[in-house]
């Protein structure tokens, strides 16, 4: 009797094997048409990427947050702002009544 609970336990494994390996199976096949008819990688490339570029970027010694290919401002850049005329006649809010 023992050894017919080991059997089937054992056909169980494999099933539940099969019926994952078929899940991923259909989860690469839908991800690789939206890929192709979308252009949007799917999220496991887009996180394989980013793992990648940490490892990379950790070997090198690069500055955390710079991995993803954004460069870093360089010191000689000149970084526009807008400017706007403080006018002190501005409508305010009214003073809080308390109550």
């Amino acid at each position: 009797m023992n050894w017919i609970a080991r059997i089937f336990m054992g056909l169980l494994g494999l099933v539940f094997l099969a019926v994952l390996l078929g899940a991923l199976g259909l989860y690469i096949v839908f991800a690789t048409l939206r890929w192709l008819l979308t252009g949007r990688k799917p999220q496991v490339v887009m996180v394989w990427q980013q793992f990648s570029a940490l490892r990379k970027g950790a070997r090198w010694g690069a500055r955390p947050g710079f991995e993803s290919g954004f460069e870093s401002p360089r010191q000689d850049d000149i970084v526009d702002v807008e400017v706007r005329e403080v006018v002190e006649d501005a409508p305010r809010l009214p003073p809080r009544q308390q109550g």
